[in-house]
């Protein structure tokens, strides 16, 4: 190993270079690139070849990083197995190398034991691992690396806050949206609707509104040539994602334990005791009302996102055995589907004649002008007083969480937390019932009206709605369950559905 101190000439023969984005002092990302071109007009001055670099592109060396920096690990793993191959290891910057101490105390050590030298292009000199005085000044770097680190990043959660609390946009701009940022200053001025990408969010939330499947729709935007924020078709999970991102409804969440807003993890980050909700700066795409219809049917217990397409049928596990009373199923019978109890030997009749019934009667109800009044009405009345038990969940809800930053942060006990808390969850659950009784079921907004538009309206409504309509609809306290008998005794040939039917009605 030749340390020359940093004289022009003579010196090693060979180095290699770690390159890492980040910021310099005057806060602009040098690349990659940028710190090669810097460390190579350097070594052609100490007359120094340089080798593969290892390189990572857009990987922080902060403490605060979660993310694995494998050219780091990879350096240190051919430093340690002799494979490094060069007489020193160059860094544009001593922060390249990591901004954590340990870090830094193995660098200098596998260095050290592999005895190769470490040239900062920045401060023009090569250190030498294994003298005191060069050792001190890299573990010196470190320190101060560290130190100004979390400096960074006390400001940075300060700032976070603030912006929280003022319901300012954080975080990689939303599908739907774009920014508009100051040309001299690049502070933000507005996060805006930006079309047609807003159009599609509000069709994925009015489509889940009428019952549509994630998986249909993202089958339907695919061929469609609809493409997501990467310019990739959408998946259903991504549709799911944003289906519960509160940021479509003008909401902004803050949680300062969490470190992303990854998948799945909003809902549970809205109730957490340390996450606050604020109204935000920017146009809400969807109402209050959608958005929460939307959440309560993806968290339905009931919705089956298992083997997709699998419920293909009407009325299968809606209509019922009229002997036994079972449900009734599809089955193929001479190359033709028919519904079947479960039991053998009970009933079957053709599925199509027993669909055409009950769209029949399903439709002529929906149509009906007095069952479209009654919705509209209870819509209608139901809307101010679904608003005000909205407003009491939501104040609810952030009472219980108050109380839980309090016993966090030490300011009430567990003991008052356990007197109290009972009674505000037992008040949050009566709200919740309150409603969903309320609410007027989705499925049903889009296909009640007067005038025969309605048939075409049902043909225009994916399957899973139209089971979804018929497990309302027939039931014992609307048009009545569906129980289909045998037929007559001696009779060989064909019985119309009519005649073997029964409403059982409440």
């Amino acid at each position: 190993m030749v340390i020359d101190g940093g004289r022009d000439g003579g010196g090693p023969g060979t180095g290699r270079e770690y390159l890492r984005v980040s910021l310099d002092r005057s806060g602009r990302a040098r690349s990659l690139d940028e710190q090669h071109a810097d460390n190579e007009t350097a070594a052609a001055r100490r007359g120094v070849a340089l080798g593969e670099p290892y390189r990572d592109n857009s990987v922080s060396a902060s403490r605060y990083s979660t993310k694995a920096r494998d050219d780091f690990d990879r350096l240190l793993a051919d430093l340690r197995s002799g494979a490094f191959g060069a007489d020193e290891l160059w860094l544009w910057e001593s922060s390249r190398g990591s901004r954590r101490v340990g870090e830094w105390v193995d660098l200098i050590e596998a260095c050290e034991a592999a005895r190769v030298g470490i040239f900062v292009t920045t401060h023009g000199r090569a250190y030498d691992p294994g003298n005191g005085r060069d050792r001190r000044s890299l573990l010196e770097d470190a320190v101060d690396s560290e130190y100004e680190s979390s400096k960074v990043s006390a400001r940075a959660k300060r700032a976070a806050a603030a912006n929280a609390a003022a319901g300012k946009p954080h975080g990689r701009t939303p599908y739907g949206y774009r920014r508009r940022y100051d040309p001299d200053t690049r502070r933000l001025i507005v996060q805006e609707s930006f079309e047609p990408e807003a159009r599609v969010v509000r069709e994925v939330y009015a489509r889940l509104v009428a019952g549509h499947s994630l998986l249909g729709i993202a089958d339907d935007l695919a061929a469609r040539g609809v493409v997501n924020g990467s310019g990739r078709p959408f998946s259903a999970q991504h549709l799911r994602d944003f289906a519960t991102n509160p940021v479509y409804a003008g909401v902004r969440l803050h949680d300062p334990d969490a470190r992303s807003e990854h998948r799945g993890r909003r809902a549970a980050r809205s109730s957490s005791s340390t996450c606050t909700t604020v109204p935000g700066t920017w146009e809400a795409l969807v109402d209050a009302e959608t958005f929460h219809a939307v959440q309560r049917i993806l968290s339905d217990p009931r919705r089956v996102t298992s083997r997709p397409g699998k419920a293909r049928h009407l009325l299968s596990m809606t209509a019922v055995c009229g002997v036994c009373g079972n449900v009734l199923t599809v089955t193929m019978r001479s190359g033709r589907p028919e519904y079947q109890c479960r039991r053998p030997g009970c009933v079957r009749i053709v599925q199509a004649d027993l669909d055409e019934l009950a769209e029949q009667a399903m439709l002529g109800y929906l149509a009906r002008p007095d069952v479209y009044a009654e919705l509209r009405a209870t819509t209608d009345a139901g809307g101010r007083e679904l608003a005000r038990v909205r407003g009491e969940l939501e104040a609810a809800r952030a009472e219980h969480e108050a109380l839980l930053r309090a016993v966090g942060d030490g300011r009430v006990s567990v003991a008052a937390l356990a007197h109290a808390e009972p009674a505000m969850l037992a008040r949050v659950r009566d709200l919740e019932v309150r409603e969903r009784d309320l609410a007027a079921p989705p499925a049903l907004r889009g296909l009640v009206g007067p005038g025969p538009d309605v048939a075409q309206r049902w043909r225009d409504t994916p399957v899973s709605t139209r089971r979804e309509v018929a497990r309302i609809l027939l039931s014992p306290s609307v048009l009545g369950t569906l129980a289909v008998l045998r037929r007559p005794a001696g009779c060989n040939g064909h019985v119309p559905a009519v005649e073997r039917v029964q409403w059982r009605r409440a």
